[in-house]
């Protein structure tokens, strides 16, 4: 693309009008003669034309050369030029991203990744150029290299990182909606993370890219931990992980409270994954620490996990037919299981309770439905499993409580289990894949229920297990001769699900990002806050008081690895671990392929080299400097030599 020359003095080029006073001077002095007697002017007419020639002639060369020598001279210091781009004249508007997620701990040359993108910046940053430098968790606008040189120093790494959309997204909202500015867009990063190696803006934004790479590739990273119960021990297995398969013995330290009590050695054996086994006492309350030693990336090197001395749920069950199953699937330390027939049920009991199950009643009295429905409201949960030799009409009125529409006459017609719905709450996070056989599970008789959301249905598409305001409801009874849903492989997560659900106890540990609800049971006042607190740090996290339960939820506030207590006021209720995403462990080379209207390079100078390339405006002044010279030489040539 052709670029037209340009002025940086545009003014100045006004004095091109001043040298039309020469000009009309030269004319002026042009029409001048003087009358000169002569005693023979005949003799000396030829030689007076061929004077009057020449003269005219040298002084239109003269009047040229200087004509040209002043033009050069002004062209000078107007100072033209060719822009080496389009957008070089344009004032600009530069956004620059500096990862500082946790991989970027990685060594480079300088020290660590980040480190060493920090002093590149602040060495080869433009003076005088509107910038804003952005980072996952901060932004600073108008950023002077100078006086905001320790706000980038103090740019430390951080776990709260999002998609590279979003990021992209986030980074726009950066520029202004000024057409006439140039807008770029520079990602400094070592791009572990596979999305943000392809986003494209679709907008006018120039994209540059700076690739960093580390030194190594090796990483060692605490990945996960299983606990399992076995009477009166816990059996905790740490699982480690390698960024690549390697020979290698790694020693993993295990603390609580900072204080060592355990130690044992991963066996790395050519392999990219490892693990080691723990006993741990089943009856005492641990604040959990694994530690590792490695000298790459330090974030993944710590894992945290509690172990709360917590009541057993309670889990109450209001039958009216055979409960063994009931009795197999709360059989462990984790509940303490209760079962009463209805005619011998005690309701003060029911206040207690964090689960009720009504298995297969023959009567629900209005009382009993209005204290189930408290139940609820205070944090409990409730199953009913009709029977189905009793006529609907008896479960309608608790249904209606509850919001449920009643149940339409039995169907005697047999029905697979064949749906599940992965999205509810009860069933996430307990399947590997969207995808289960559930051929075998067959209901003979049930009670058809309209207009309600299903987690398992029916071939037909009716209802087999839904939930509404914390009742769940099976639409056919679950004894041996209606179903053989007890003998299948949903049985334990459904019961178990539901009765997590009634009191959330805090998991083992959380990862930071992720959604960390729980609950604890506790008598504290009704308007009481708890905070959670750590080094003395303390946050308040979204609470909720339901009767003896209080939810908990810190999912936008805990932004630091570690083990914080729940507390109120100096009682601790629970102690809660969070760790860090490990998505990053594991190190990979990065290739990036070249995107259109993307630029990549290796090193930061060397990018902000080339930009000043592309800024760069070709001045021709001294050209003209040098024409007004040589115009300056030729008119002493003419006037020394022509006669």
């Amino acid at each position: 693309m052709c670029l037209l020359m340009q002025f940086k003095n545009p003014e100045i080029l006004y004095a091109l009008f001043l040298l039309l006073i020469p000009i009309l001077i030269h004319l002026f002095q042009l029409r001048r003669f003087k009358k000169t007697p002569f005693t023979n002017v005949a003799f000396l007419e030829k030689i007076i034309q061929n004077t009057r020639k020449s003269s005219s002639l040298k002084k239109w060369l003269v009047l040229s050369t200087r004509i040209l020598a002043l033009t050069a001279l002004i062209l000078a210091f107007a100072q033209p030029f060719f822009p080496a781009t389009k957008t070089a004249v344009k004032p600009r508007e530069t956004v620059i991203f500096i990862d500082n997620s946790f991989s970027m701990q990685a060594r480079g040359k300088k020290g660590n990744l980040l480190t060493e993108a920090k002093q590149d910046l602040l060495t080869n940053l433009p003076q005088e150029e509107r910038l804003t430098l952005a980072a996952w968790n901060t932004a600073i606008k108008d950023f002077d290299p100078v006086t905001d040189r320790n706000l980038l120093l103090d740019l430390d790494f951080t776990g709260k990182t999002t998609t590279a959309q979003s990021l992209l997204l986030r980074l726009n909202t950066y520029f202004s909606n000024d057409q006439t500015t140039a807008k770029r867009l520079i990602l400094i990063s070592d791009f572990q993370d596979a999305g943000l190696q392809k986003v494209v803006d679709s907008n006018d934004i120039a994209q540059h890219q700076v690739v960093l790479q580390s030194a190594t590739l090796e990483n060692f990273a605490l990945d996960s931990l299983r606990l399992q119960r076995a009477g009166e021990r816990y059996n905790l297995k740490v699982m480690l992980r390698s960024s690549f398969p390697i020979e290698a013995e790694l020693p993993v330290s295990l603390f609580d409270n900072n204080e060592l009590i355990a130690k044992a050695s991963a066996q790395f054996k050519e392999r990219d994954t490892a693990s080691v086994d723990f006993q741990l006492d089943a009856n005492k309350a641990i604040a959990g620490k694994l530690s590792i030693a490695d000298s790459d990336l330090r974030f993944d090197n710590s894992f945290y996990f509690s172990i709360n001395k917590i009541d057993p749920l309670k889990v109450l069950a209001i039958s009216n037919a055979e409960d063994n199953f009931l009795r197999r699937l709360f059989k462990s330390e984790d509940y303490l299981f209760t079962a009463v027939s209805e005619n011998q049920l005690d309701y003060g009991m029911l206040a207690e309770q964090n689960l009720i199950i009504l298995n297969q009643p023959q009567n629900i009295p209005a009382a009993l439905a209005n204290l189930l429905k408290t139940h609820t409201q205070q944090g409990g949960a409730l199953i009913l499993i009709p029977a189905v030799d009793v006529p609907s009409t008896v479960y309608n009125s608790l249904l209606n409580t509850f919001g449920f529409a009643a149940f339409s006459e039995k169907s005697d017609l047999p029905q697979r289990i064949t749906t599940i719905n992965f999205d509810h709450p009860l069933y996430q996070n307990v399947f590997n894949g969207r995808s289960s056989n559930l051929q075998s599970h067959i209901v003979q008789t049930y009670f058809p229920l309209k207009n309600t959301d299903p987690i398992l249905s029916l071939e037909n598409g009716d209802p087999f297990l839904t939930e509404r305001n914390k009742l769940y409801v099976f639409t056919g009874g679950l004894n041996i001769g209606n179903s053989n849903f007890i003998n299948g492989q949903l049985i334990v997560p459904t019961f178990d699900k539901i009765a997590r659900s009634a009191l959330s106890l805090p998991q083992t540990y959380y990862t930071l990002g992720t959604p960390n609800n729980f609950d604890v049971n506790t008598t504290i006042p009704k308007d009481a806050v708890v905070v959670l607190e750590k080094n003395n740090e303390q946050f308040i996290p979204l609470q909720e008081k339901q009767g003896n339960k209080l939810s908990i939820s810190a999912e936008e506030g805990i932004e630091q690895a570690g083990l914080y207590a729940l507390k109120y006021k100096n009682d601790t209720l629970a102690t809660v671990a969070y760790n860090y995403n490990r998505s990053e462990s594991k190190l990979q080379e990065v290739t990036l392929e070249p995107l259109r209207g993307m630029t990549q390079n290796s090193n930061i100078p060397d990018l902000f080299n080339t930009l000043e390339q592309e800024s760069n405006l070709n001045f021709l002044y001294k050209w003209f400097v040098i024409f007004a010279l040589l115009a300056f030489v030729l008119e002493m040539l003419i006037l020394k030599k022509f006669k």
